[in-house]
């Protein structure tokens, strides 16, 4: 019996981690860095633009953790991180740290580091680029101190959505359904319109060519009588000559029976 529990017990907990696995909505994002150079006097080691990845998918528990080599040290100061990550947005004009043309460039410390790895959290991202909407960000680049000369070589980007979440913008998209809606019906509302204004006139062609034909048959009936009753006529009139004949002591038809 105890057997029996202890296994319904262990099957229950994998059942739970294994929905619990299957929810997850997020992942860790791997950077290629086999083009990182070195750099120094904040130049850039590597760029990431948004079409690699883009920063409106980390999560209020994202990390940037990334490890990198000092090729050459100037001075031995670890009071200050000897790399940091800058953000740059090309057009964010509802940014407070946005300049006149709605530019903006941040640099971001790391909260954790020393002199093989350096860790960026989300809050000191979003604090550094003064806000949560990330969906302009057009690069995120690894930079150098004026102290060091550095190199990255590698960058995991913790806990990301699989796609950057609607931002308002997007959302706002709706409001327009209903002039869709309303074009949609007066498309309707005017094709219902033709139609019924076609009906009638096809209607019309109908009676139009029905009546055309009954004038025709009429003309036709007509003419064919007319000729019968000329032939009528004109036969009648010969058979009653056909019994006369013309003297011409008198100049007029008298009756060949009196001739006789």
């Amino acid at each position: 019996m105890i057997k029996r529990i202890v296994s319904f017990a262990a099957a229950a907990v994998m059942a739970v981690t294994m929905c619990i696995a299957a929810s997850a909505e997020t992942s860790n994002v791997e950077i290629d860095c086999s083009e990182a150079k070195k750099a120094s006097n904040f130049g850039k080691s590597l760029a990431i633009s948004a079409e690699t990845f883009e920063l409106g998918r980390i999560t209020e528990n994202s990390q940037i953790v990334m490890t990198y080599e000092i090729l050459e040290q100037k001075e031995e100061d670890l009071s200050k991180s000897l790399i940091s990550l800058s953000v740059q947005a090309l057009s964010d004009p509802d940014n407070p740290f946005a300049d006149d043309k709605g530019g903006v460039w941040v640099d971001v410390q790391p909260k954790n580091y020393d002199e093989t790895t350096a860790t960026f959290y989300y809050e000191d991202i979003f604090k550094a680029y003064g806000s949560k909407d990330f969906s302009k960000v057009s690069h995120i680049y690894v930079t150098a101190p004026t102290t060091a000369i550095i190199k990255v070589n590698s960058i995991i980007i913790t806990d990301c959505n699989d796609s950057v979440p609607e931002t308002t913008t997007t959302t706002a998209e709706p409001e327009s359904v209903p002039e869709e809606e309303t074009t949609t019906t007066s498309a309707e509302t005017t094709t219902v319109a033709e139609t019924t204004t076609t009906q009638p006139e096809s209607t019309a062609q109908s009676k139009t060519e029905s009546s055309s034909s009954s004038n025709i048959l009429f003309v036709v009936i007509g003419v064919v009588a007319g000729v019968a009753l000329a032939v009528a006529i004109i036969f009648i009139i010969v058979s009653k000559k056909s019994d006369k004949a013309f003297d011409t002591a008198t100049g007029k038809f008298i009756d060949k029976k009196k001739m006789k």
